[in-house]
């Protein structure tokens, strides 16, 4: 079908009669390439996964590995490996056995398993753990047991369900960082699942946006969080501001949007006129601004500052326009270090930086307010 290592044609997958896991999936992985499956739970990342893997089969549509279809190929004979989010470690073997599972299962001899168990646990930092029992480990170790066990067969495609899942924020930072280093190292295809936006942005090379057995948006993370296709989209990748509006006229390449409680402005240059469609006015809380900056903007605002969540090199920030309106901005400490809570403000933010989106999701029925809101 393709000269990409994985690729997927209308793939679809029931659970029962009832569960339609996932919806005529189409995509297509390069070799090499971090490629990043990111949702809710229940989304369906996991399930395909699983389907890539062997452990599922596939009700209807083609999966191709390698250029070769895989409805009923066995997971041993696909070049792939897949670590599972619970690591699903042997308790009764010691780490050196659980490693070498996968090898003994593949024929290999007991000096060529001895050789790559011992290069697979050095890989991800675990040279000398050879005669640990699981139980013995920390969740950062057991998982990087689980690691090295995938990746001792030498697999074409690594498959990583939700791996960073189950560890403490420092170990998160440090895993992602690890993980990033191996696919270099190795050059052989990842793909993870992840229902966390920044290991996603921050992982992928390629990214998927998925929503309930769909493909919501794939690209660049880059590009995704810059232009984002979906109203979903927009608010599974990067953090925004979303407001739920009417486009009433434009004036060159800016355009007036109409919400409940005010008019926007936005700049966009090219593609389809939206004069008096209904959409979804975004807005990154980076771009936003307060005050003296603010004063330059085309779309201000008076506003009470509410509260904020403090992050080290950025101030989260929220602002009240009216009643049940805020609007979230990314400022740096310096600038909050003069604002006081339950003062006024000014803040504003420029028509260019903002986004219309007139499309809520792939999936068919769901209104803007509906994406917006959760209603």
């Amino acid at each position: 079908m393709s000269d990409k290592i994985v690729a997927s044609k209308d793939l679809v997958k029931w659970y029962g009669k009832s569960v339609l896991a996932l919806n005529k999936v189409t995509f297509e992985i390069d070799e090499g390439d971090f490629f990043v499956l990111i949702g809710p739970s229940g989304c369906g990342k996991s399930t395909l996964l699983k389907v890539m893997s062997g452990i599922l089969d596939y009700d209807d549509g083609q999966l191709f590995i390698k250029g070769n279809e895989m409805k009923n190929v066995p997971p041993h004979k696909r070049d792939v490996s897949l670590m599972l989010e619970t690591y699903a470690l042997f308790p009764h073997m010691n780490v050196f056995n659980n490693v070498a599972f996968g090898l003994r299962m593949l024929g290999k001899d007991a000096s060529e398993i001895q050789r790559e168990v011992k290069e697979s646990l050095e890989l991800v930092g675990l040279g000398g753990f050879e005669k640990r029992s699981p139980l013995e480990l920390s969740g950062g170790q057991r998982q990087r047991v689980a690691l090295a066990r995938a990746l001792v067969i030498k697999p074409s495609v690594l498959l990583l369900d939700e791996p960073l899942s189950h560890v403490d924020y420092m170990l998160q930072r440090k895993l992602m960082e690890d993980l990033k280093t191996l696919h270099k190292k190795l050059g052989n295809t990842f793909v993870l699942t992840t229902h966390v936006q920044e290991h996603g942005l921050s992982l992928a090379d390629t990214l998927m946006v998925m929503n309930t057995g769909v493909i919501e948006q794939i690209g660049k993370p880059d590009q995704i969080y810059s232009n984002p296709t979906t109203v979903f989209a927009a608010r599974f990748v990067g953090d925004i501001n979303l407001f739920s509006g009417e486009v009433t006229s434009r004036q060159g390449d800016t355009y007036f949007v109409k919400t409940e409680w005010g008019e926007l402005k936005a700049s966009s240059k090219g593609g389809p006129d939206m004069v008096g469609k209904k959409l979804a006015y975004g807005i990154r809380p980076k771009f936003i601004k307060v005050n003296d900056e603010a004063f330059s903007s085309a779309n201000q605002f008076k506003s009470k500052f509410l509260g904020y969540y403090y992050f080290g090199d950025a101030v989260e920030c929220l602002f009240e326009i009216v009643d049940g309106v805020t609007v979230k901005a990314s400022l740096a400490p310096e600038v909050v270090s003069n604002l006081k809570l339950g003062e006024s403000y000014v803040i504003g933010w420029n028509p260019a930086d903002a986004k219309l989106i007139e499309k809520p999701s792939v999936v068919e029925g769901l209104n803007i307010e509906e994406v917006i809101y959760g209603k």
